[in-house]
């Protein structure tokens, strides 16, 4: 069985949190912890508590996908296979991660695409590199 590895983002603060983030292993200046994850009815929710309010982020799942540089492939990633622009989106449909093309043609993923795709951004940092957001 694989490890379950999140990253996410934060829409307030505009910025991504790598799994070694949300796990906030050694705080500066003796604060306490900020971020909490946790699962509630399939949803995996996590919060960060800086002020008062939680700020709601948005988890992404690793696809335990790897493109040609070694990087890992994570649900949201905008990534480039030859002259083609894709996205890698969940799909409720069969239950697995998607390459999905701008055009709408959808590929599985894996690790036989490893030599040809190239992670080139995600929908929140990069959107302007794909024209529609799952």
């Amino acid at each position: 069985m694989r490890e379950l590895k999140f990253r996410a983002w934060d829409d307030e603060a505009k910025r991504m949190y790598s799994p070694e983030g949300l796990e906030q292993p050694e705080i500066q200046d003796n604060t306490k912890k900020t971020i909490y994850s946790y699962l509630s009815f399939g949803v995996l929710c996590i919060y960060d508590f800086r002020d008062k309010e939680p700020i709601e982020f948005v988890p992404m799942q690793s696809t335990d996908w790897y493109d040609k540089n070694n990087k890992e492939i994570y649900e949201g990633d905008i990534v480039q296979i030859g002259d083609t622009i894709h996205q890698i989106i969940w799909s409720e449909d069969i239950a697995g991660f998607v390459v999905l093309s701008t055009d709408g043609m959808a590929l599985m993923g894996g690790d036989y695409l490893r030599d040809e795709i190239e992670i080139i951004g995600n929908i929140y940092e990069n959107h302007d590199l794909i024209n529609y957001k799952c």
